[in-house]
């Protein structure tokens, strides 16, 4: 029995489940070629969700920072469900692409909170030179640069070089946000650069920025980053609180006033008040609601300075009462600190989840979120169906005629999203690619519990309509 014992630990430790690592324990190496010790082998790790690159990938850091803290996952589904700063739980392969580190094959997916602050670590670029291999131990790393000079014109793949006081060069890409050229100027001084490292087996180590707010020319207010906060756990006619979070805001600046317009679609979501307990603002603003209740502005004016010593503090909190399921932005559509507008700006999001288990449809266009459409002007409809499973389930959503004949099969496949509901859009044809002619239609829409085998059902119509001759 001890024999089998021993045996079993064995296999576990050798398929890296034994426990759940970090980014530093995949990472760490003192392999001169880089790779990992857990190459090849399946793992489940925890980090906090830094940078991300829609519909392909994303970067996930230990909260404390430091070398060998970040790490690359690379899974195109997963990083459409998560956030900046989600604590995210993965199991997956690490693997090494042209000796970077990444986590790919992520099989399973867990967000275990949101908003936590983005660790960020500090580095001279003598710290990270683009041709040395002692910036490995940076790889996947959220990293920042402060005061540094242009050393390069931005090449045909979008590099550019840069060096501090140290003038040792560091390298930085544009994969994640792409700069106009003009603005990179040999020479110039910039106040502050950040973003991820990656590594590309030719041009060496390279941060990438991850937005404009990454690449700070002048240290003052008009580089403010402004963004609402997300909430995984809305509750479907329940108030959910918001956050709308700000950077540093300098003493020497002298603040006192801003004005945020948020945009909202009164059929997923109504604007239910604010709170300012907790934040930045001392005194309640001024409330302006638009007759449809699509528009919020908030004014805001005191007679202290607003200040915040650290990046991400509460500038006030907003409150939403959502009616619909699935992901509901809340739009940020402008904002000025006194008399500056502010333009890096992040949308805020509501994901409500199925509670029930039941199939859900809901059926709609982006111009008027009702169910009738024009296919002959390049018109769609929106599908969204959802399930409470969510990854245990498989969809399959059928149009049938008004003679309840099957024309088309939009979808049938699995779900992926972690909150059981899917989006698809239909163009108006049949299976043949054919426009079918104006008239009643049915969206006929099945889930299954993959594991239980059990279904359920719904059906709502649409209308094709035509253009009047």
């Amino acid at each position: 029995m001890k024999g089998i014992l021993i045996s079993i630990l064995a296999l576990m430790l050798s398929a890296g489940l034994m426990a759940q690592l970090s980014c530093y324990d995949i990472q760490y190496t003192d392999n001169p070629n880089g790779d990992s010790p857990y190459n090849g082998q399946s793992v489940t790790v925890q980090g906090i969700v830094t940078a991300i690159n829609r519909g392909s990938s994303f970067y996930i850091g230990d909260a404390e920072g430091g070398p060998w803290s970040g790490l690359y996952v690379f899974h195109g589904n997963t990083s459409n469900l998560v956030e900046l700063g989600d604590m995210v739980k993965l199991t997956g392969t690490v693997s090494e692409y042209f000796n970077l580190t990444e986590l790919t094959s992520v099989t399973s997916s867990d967000v275990l909170s949101q908003n936590n602050t983005i660790p960020i670590t500090p580095l001279s670029t003598a710290d990270l030179p683009y041709n040395n291999n002692s910036s490995e131990q940076y790889e996947g790393v959220l990293v920042r640069f402060n005061d540094v000079q242009i050393k390069s014109t931005m090449d045909s793949y979008g590099q550019y070089k840069i060096a501090d006081s140290s003038n040792v060069q560091a390298m930085v890409d544009d994969v994640l946000y792409v700069p106009q050229a003009s603005q990179i100027v040999v020479g110039e001084w910039w106040s502050q650069i950040q973003g991820v490292v990656d590594y590309h087996s030719v041009a060496g180590y390279k941060i990438l920025p991850r937005d404009a707010s990454d690449m700070m020319k002048v240290d003052d207010v008009s580089n403010s980053i402004i963004r609402i906060s997300t909430e995984s756990n809305g509750v479907l006619d329940q108030i959910n609180t918001l956050n709308v979070y700000t950077s540093k805001l300098k003493s020497e600046w002298g603040v006192r006033e801003y004005e945020i317009k948020i945009r909202i679609d009164p059929n997923q979501v109504l604007y239910q008040g604010y709170d300012i307990s907790g934040s930045l603002s001392l005194y309640s603003p001024i409330e302006t609601v638009s007759a449809e209740g699509d528009i919020i502005t908030l004014h805001y004016g005191g007679q202290d300075n607003l200040i915040s010593e650290t990046d991400d503090a509460v500038l006030i909190k907003l409150k939403f009462e959502p009616k619909s399921y699935g992901d509901i932005v809340i739009h940020l559509e402008e904002f000025r600190y006194d008399d500056v507008d502010i333009t890096a700006l992040t949308n805020g999001k509501l994901m409500v989840k199925i509670t029930e288990n039941k199939a859900h449809l809901s059926i709609g266009t982006d111009q008027s979120g009702k169910n009738i459409f024009d296919p002959s002007m390049n018109e769609k409809i929106n599908i969204e169906y959802g399930t409470k499973t969510g990854f245990l389930a498989r969809a399959l959503i059928r149009i049938y005629d008004a003679q309840g004949r099957l024309v088309a099969t939009p979808v049938h496949q699995n779900f992926t999203s972690s909150t059981g509901i899917e989006r698809t859009s239909w163009n108006g044809r049949d299976s043949n690619m054919k426009l079918l002619p104006a008239g009643l239609y049915y969206c006929h829409a099945e889930v299954s519990n993959r594991e239980t085998g059990k279904r359920y059902n719904t059906v709502q119509p649409i209308v094709i309509k035509s253009r009047l001759k």
